[in-house]
This record gives structure tokens, C-alpha cells and sequence, in this order.
């Protein structure tokens, strides 16, 4: 008999009684409100087409996406750098709610696939049992929106999370107008509400290139395309059709400055650069704008497959950090599965 053994029948000797330490967390652990099968973490393409497919099957999905965005957390350039170039707008929550759904038609067809969309809605926490927890009654998200929060239990949890812009810090970059081409683009298109009237974009690659040209589509005046190599990196027909619209292309240069009022943008400062990028005296110019959009690429959201313990693998051509999945999109976690921008992203940081 070890001392283990001997240590147990003395303390479980008749008269004594096995009580749980009040100040342990055992049988306290927080109940989920509610239990799905799947639950569906972004409503972007690829959220949205593994919600749909798993409801025709017969599962029962919640898909669960942060826009519309409240106004304060734009504010906070949370969760994409917008910059402060929000039009007041934003501030009708039920109009901004109107938009998100009808720039998103894919979510009417969720919700005919029988899908509890539920937009507005964030993640502010992952719990999974572990080494050292394990009181769960299981897998857990908390999730809130402008009203409560609360906690949702789930059998698989698809993460479709994207992905976000990639800054750059220069003298200005913390005035109002410096912004991410990701954010740029979510004002124009998701909230049409980007309050930008002339803009410069840093970074010719496909994201810089296609925000240009939605920027120019929308209204927007594009100042210059600034890029530090010497050839344009993006899709070249997009570039020769903005060349063609006007908006001039500033290869092997960067950006020295903005200026401008206190807390504004009211122009940028650009530098030539020569072939070991080290700037080139009097070469600056200053191009009247009132935003400067970074378009330096994007690094996947993984915080959330990170937080459920799935493995991670550093990938810069693909942006980053990105989550270990096989052929069925699953991570190292079984339960878990990843799809879209999450995943890596082509055009990524440069």
C-alpha cells in the first residue's frame, strides 16, 4: 500500500465527510443559454456558403457576424482601421442594418435555408476544456451584441473570420483620414457611407488597384497610387484602366508626411526612393488629399482558432499567421474548421 492509499482511508475514515473547496470552480462553471450544432463565425462569401450547406443538410446553424458595426467601435478603428472617414450615417443603426443585408444577398438564402442569422453580434471569448479547465459542460463562444451578452454552447464551429489590413506608421498616419483600403472598401460598398472626398492610396497590389477603382466608382477623386518599387505589383489591365481614368501612378515612391489642421489630413507628402529604398533629396512632393489609404495587404483574423487551440503555422507569402487545416478545411482542433480570408490571403502583406 502507497502513501496515496494510506493518506485516502484515513481521510475517508466513518464520520468524515468529502466536500467540494468553496473556493474552487467545480460544479460553478457558467451554463450556455443555448446549445446549437454548428455555429458559423462571419457572414463574408465563405461563412455564409458553409452555413447554408450545412442547414440543407439538417443541421441546426447560428451564423453570427459584427456588422453593422457600432458607430463608437468605429470610432476606435475596431475592428478595421477606418480611420474616422465614417459619414454620420453610421450612427442610424437600423439603416446601417438595411445596407449590410442588402449588399449581402447570400443572407436572405441562408435564412430561407432555415440559418439563425443573428447580425451585430461579436465574440468576446473562446472556453474549451484543458489542462487546466475542465468544468465545462463544453465547448463554449460568449457572444454579445448592443443589448446583452451571453454564451452559446456548439457540437463544430466553422471560423470564417477574414482578415484585416496590414499599417504602416509615418509622420500624420495618427490624424483623422489615414486609414485601411479594407476599411475603405467596407464604408464604400457594406455601409456606402465613406466620408473621404480626395484620396491617395499607398500600395499598388490587387487591393490597392481595386480600391482605386471602387473608390472612383463611388464618387471618390484618387489622387495618386503611390507604390515603393519601381513597377506597379497589381493586375496590370486594372492599372492601365486607372491610368486611363486619370489618376496617376507613383512608382519607386513612398510616403514622407501628412499634413494638415490639428487632427486632420489635408494633404500627403511623397519622397522618391532609390534602389536601396533610401529617399532621394528634393525629390518630395505634396498631393492635396483629405485621406491616405494603406493598401499594404492583409493578415488573416486567427485570435479566435488560436483561442480554441488550434495550431498555427507562419505563412508570410499567405499573410501571417494562418490555422493548420487539411483538405476538409478542419484544424487540428476536430471540431473545429476554418474557411475563407482566415485561412491566408493571396494578396497579403508585402
Amino acid at each position: 500500500m502507497d502513501s496515496d492509499e494510506r493518506l485516502c482511508r484515513r481521510d475517508c475514515r466513518p464520520g468524515l465527510a468529502v466536500t467540494i473547496d468553496k473556493r474552487s470552480i467545480a460544479e460553478k462553471a457558467p451554463r450556455p443559454e443555448r446549445h446549437v450544432a454548428v455555429v458559423v463565425v462571419g457572414a463574408g462569401a465563405a461563412g455564409v456558403a458553409a452555413a447554408i450547406e450545412a442547414a440543407r443538410a439538417g443541421v441546426e446553424v447560428l451564423l453570427i457576424d459584427e456588422n453593422p458595426i457600432d458607430n463608437d467601435m468605429m470610432a476606435m478603428d475596431v475592428p478595421l482601421y477606418f480611420g474616422q472617414r465614417m459619414q454620420p450615417s453610421v450612427r442610424n443603426r437600423a439603416l446601417m442594418m438595411e445596407r449590410v443585408v442588402e449588399t449581402n444577398p447570400a443572407l436572405a438564402e441562408a435564412h430561407e435555408a432555415g440559418v439563425d442569422v443573428q447580425l451585430g453580434t461579436y465574440v468576446w471569448g473562446a472556453f474549451v476544456n484543458g489542462p487546466t479547465v475542465r468544468e465545462l459542460p463544453g465547448p463554449m463562444l460568449g457572444l454579445a451584441d448592443d443589448r446583452r451578452s451571453w454564451l452559446v454552447g456548439y457540437d463544430r464551429l466553422i471560423v470564417a473570420a477574414g482578415a484585416r489590413d496590414v499599417a504602416m506608421g509615418f509622420p500624420g498616419w495618427e490624424r483623422a483620414g489615414a486609414m485601411g483600403a479594407n476599411g475603405a472598401v467596407s464604408l464604400l460598398t457594406r455601409y456606402r457611407a465613406l466620408g473621404s472626398q480626395r484620396m491617395v492610396i499607398v500600395g499598388s497590389g490587387d487591393l490597392g488597384l481595386r480600391t482605386a477603382a471602387l473608390a472612383l466608382e463611388s464618387g471618390v477623386a484618387v489622387a495618386g497610387i503611390v507604390e515603393v518599387a519601381n513597377t506597379v505589383r497589381g493586375d496590370e489591365a486594372i492599372a492601365r484602366s486607372l491610368a486611363g481614368r486619370g489618376v496617376p501612378l507613383y512608382t519607386a515612391h513612398t510616403i514622407r508626411e501628412a499634413r494638415g489642421r490639428v487632427g486632420e489630413i489635408d494633404s500627403v507628402v511623397l519622397v522618391q526612393v532609390d534602389e536601396s529604398l533610401k529617399p532621394v533629396a528634393g525629390s518630395e512632393r505634396e498631393i492635396a488629399c483629405d485621406t491616405v489609404c494603406l493598401a499594404l495587404g492583409l493578415a488573416p483574423n486567427v485570435e479566435l482558432l488560436h483561442l480554441v487551440g488550434a495550431r498555427l503555422a507562419f505563412d508570410s507569402a499567405l499573410g501571417g499567421w494562418i490555422p493548420a487545416i487539411n483538405d476538409q478545411m478542419q484544424t487540428s482542433v476536430p471540431t473545429v474548421f476554418a474557411a475563407g480570408d482566415c485561412t491566408g490571403v493571396h494578396d497579403a502583406m508585402l
